[in-house]
């Protein structure tokens, strides 16, 4: 929406799945807007797209360890419990081939 453009960063040459998504740190925080997340099918890290809805939930994990550490909180045995689960996803390399631009 155009209420919540404004708070994040757009890149000028994407191209594919990246073309019109926002620039993220890899906590998928605004890169302009501290304390602002976004999570779905709209985050995307460089040529990656988290698209499906197995791979957006495992972004959830990362989301909330931001959160919960910028709160002062030990996220350690919760971090640990999602990464046993497979649903803190913050290791790309496992997910190239099936995140990329396939959306």
């Amino acid at each position: 929406s155009k209420v919540v453009r404004g708070l994040f960063a757009f890149p000028k040459d994407a191209t594919g799945c990246g073309q019109g998504a926002p620039m993220l740190t890899p906590q998928d925080e605004s890169t302009i807007t501290p304390g602002l997340f976004l999570a779905g099918p709209s985050v995307r890290h460089g040529e990656l797209s988290f698209c499906f809805v197995y791979k957006f939930r495992q972004r959830f994990g990362v989301v909330a360890d931001a959160i919960a550490r910028g709160l002062g909180m030990d996220t350690t045995e919760a971090v640990a419990s999602a990464r046993d689960m497979n649903m803190f996803l913050d290791d790309f390399s496992c997910c190239k081939a099936a995140c990329g631009e396939s959306c």
